[in-house]
């Protein structure tokens, strides 16, 4: 190759991109992330404008240096960039361990990309590097050796897991092959010869261009399309099984590999902020439902509680002369019975009667009054449910991350949900976190955020608040940060508004 390393870029913790400096100044795009492990030649990847510590780190130890060769052992699972000046790159494709390394000259690791889960192979800065374990599926054998009656007993002993056994028993068979084998044997062919004729257009594979296998052509696939090993992947010879699913003929296996990546990269970024924003709205329903159970409780408890409390604080009134009081229990005669019989009510023995009355006095004036307001909250409460259930249909139906970014935006500027996405580097494969952020209303219909930690304060003012939202904070005091929206860019807000804003920010204050 010798090629320079003009820089390397990393567009998300497990993406990279190495630069070359001459033309035609090509990228490779590295993919280390359990879904998506790859090596290929890109083209229109746009690079962070701010790099990471680690880019940076990899830069200065690789800008400049040639790249002597690019091998991949074939009883390893990795791809080995052998550069100048005694530096190696070594990228391991193994699923969850998959990494990025670069070694010194005596092949001990100075930099990795991450620290995977498990005790597996860990990487320690200054160990020697040790490559993966060889696996016998990586290693590929003269398949001329498998003789009619092996492949035939394979066959036979397979049962109804024919693509799988086949992988299994014949290293380097690969299972888009398999389960072609398994397809024309189920139709009826004759399994040596399905697998006779495979094995010799395999062999003729430089004579076939790369076809990409898809549910649709990468450029109609919409986003919220599944996408797995079954129907998204690279073939160089046409397959029968896959007769159902689009087929893209490319150029170069390359061309094939990024188009691949491209629909994998797109859908995995639609699939978190789906799941993100559905696990909110699901939150956000079950704690709706159960304020509504409670106010119903509570409305239940007033309207029982409230006719009862009244009555007894007149019948501690009306029949204190007479009264018994027996420790917590006060007798008094029922007025309200036609017999006149008497009734044992429960009292505070460290009060008075008179004091007990007013206690059930006031517990029934709190009574009415939840009976007065309940109702109203509690409508309020079904119409909000009512429209996060909406929102949930909307979000299953969306077909794009746009869409999705769009519902997003309506629930926030609605009030329906307070809570706010983390803006930051794009990362595919991240579930995005939600910050939950205070929300008010003021008088003139002014919308006022406010945050509860430290870590919240600077995301509403830096990624939330818009330069034309108003800002405020208690001078001289920790607190909370307030942001009043102004979505209508007014030049100045009511005063009124301010004031309450003021007197929330006071609030929130340790003043």
């Amino acid at each position: 190759m010798d090629r320079a390393i003009e820089d390397v870029v990393q567009l998300e913790s497990c993406r990279f991109l190495l630069r070359f400096s001459q033309p035609p100044f090509p990228r490779v795009h590295i993919a280390i992330h359990p879904r998506l492990s790859t090596i290929h030649l890109a083209r229109g990847m746009k690079a962070p404008a701010v790099p990471t510590e680690l880019a940076v780190e990899l830069t200065r130890e690789l800008a400049g240096r040639a790249v002597i060769s690019v091998t991949k052992p074939r009883a390893e699972r990795l791809a080995r960039f052998e550069l100048t000046g005694g530096r190696a790159l070594i990228v391991e494709l193994m699923g969850k361990a998959s990494n990025v390394l670069l070694l010194g000259a005596a092949g001990e690791i100075l930099r990795f990309a991450r620290r995977h889960h498990g005790e597996f192979r860990q990487p320690v800065v200054g160990d020697p590097y040790t490559p993966p374990p060889p696996s016998s599926r990586w290693v590929v054998p003269d398949q001329e050796s498998l003789t009619q009656t092996r492949f035939e007993s394979i066959v036979r002993a397979a049962g109804d897991d024919l693509a799988v056994r086949l992988v299994e028993s014949i290293p380097g068979l690969s299972v888009h092959l398999a389960r072609e084998i398994e397809h024309r044997v189920r139709e009826g062919g004759e399994s040596w010869e399905v697998f006779a004729d495979l094995r010799e257009r395999s062999s003729q594979a430089r004579n076939f261009p790369p076809i990409l296998y898809s549910p649709a052509p990468p450029h109609e696939l919409p986003e919220s399309q599944p996408l797995t090993s079954r129907n998204l992947f690279a073939a160089v010879l046409p397959l029968s099984h896959a007769a159902g699913l689009a087929q893209t003929p490319a150029s170069t296996a390359n061309e094939a590999e990024e188009m691949a990546t491209t629909c994998v990269v797109r859908r995995m970024m639609y699939e978190t902020l789906h799941l993100s924003l559905s696990t909110l709205l699901r939150r956000e329903k079950r704690r709706i439902g159960e304020l509504i159970g409670v106010l119903d409780t509570e409305l239940g408890h007033a309207e029982r509680a409230g006719t009862e409390d009244r009555r007894r604080a007149e019948l501690i009134l009306a029949g204190m002369h007479g009264a018994r009081k027996e420790g917590s229990l006060v007798r008094v005669v029922d007025h309200y019975d036609p017999a006149g019989g008497m009734v044992e009510i429960p009292i505070d023995p460290r009060l008075g009667l008179n004091e007990n009355a007013q206690r059930y006095f006031k517990s029934a004036r709190r009574s009415a009054r939840t009976r007065e307001m309940a109702p109203a909250r509690l409508l309020g409460l079904k119409n909000r449910l009512s429209l996060v259930e909406q929102a949930a249909g909307r979000v299953e139906r969306a077909a794009t991350r746009v869409d999705l970014e769009s519902i997003e935006r309506d629930l926030q500027g609605t009030g329906v949900v307070k809570a706010f996405r983390k803006i930051e580097r794009a990362e595919v494969g991240r579930t995005a976190e939600y910050v939950q952020v205070r929300e008010f209303r003021t008088r003139d219909g002014f919308t006022v955020l406010v945050g509860k930690t430290a870590a919240e304060n600077d995301h509403l003012t830096f990624k939330v608040a818009a330069p034309h939202d108003l800002w405020l904070h208690a001078a001289g005091q920790p607190g909370a940060h307030v942001v009043v929206r102004n979505p209508k860019r007014l030049q100045t807000l009511p005063d009124s508004t301010v004031r309450e804003a003021a007197a929330i920010a006071a609030w929130f204050s340790k003043g």
